[in-house]
């Protein structure tokens, strides 16, 4: 194993945890997508994106693990690939940087940094139950 490889793990890692409890498959990319925006707009590396993506979050969610044996985590680990290298042109976020659920408590830094500052965070998407902001 590589590091890209290991890279690649935590990014889909990442998006079943958060994606799968917004309702399916588009969420999990959905998630992809914004950490792939946070790689281009400069946030950092890959590694350093996803290790720190549990800082950016939005909302408080109560612990919970995925059924990491389904159809939609089976898609995911095959798509995280082509969403890492940019060869899905496709981005279900209009370049989203940063996401919530309406009706979870939000994180402070969230309900300051992005919902507090509407000129700077416009609202671009929205997939299931999730809002999507750059």
């Amino acid at each position: 194993m590589n590091l890209e490889t290991y890279a690649r793990a935590q990014m889909a890692r990442f998006a079943v945890e958060e994606g799968a409890r917004h309702g399916g498959i588009n969420n999990m990319l959905a998630v992809l997508h914004v950490l792939r925006n946070r790689v281009f707009a400069g946030w950092g590396d890959w590694m350093e994106v996803v290790q720190r993506a549990p800082e950016k979050r939005g909302v408080i969610y109560p612990p919970e693990m995925p059924n990491i044996r389904t159809n939609n985590v089976r898609i995911i680990l095959n798509r995280v690939d082509e969403i890492y290298t940019r060869a899905d042109l496709l981005d279900l976020t209009g370049g989203a940087l940063f996401y919530f659920e309406p009706g979870y408590p939000l994180t402070e830094w969230f309900e300051k940094e992005v919902l507090g500052q509407p000129d700077d965070h416009k609202r671009v998407a929205h997939i299931g139950p999730v809002w999507f902001y750059k």
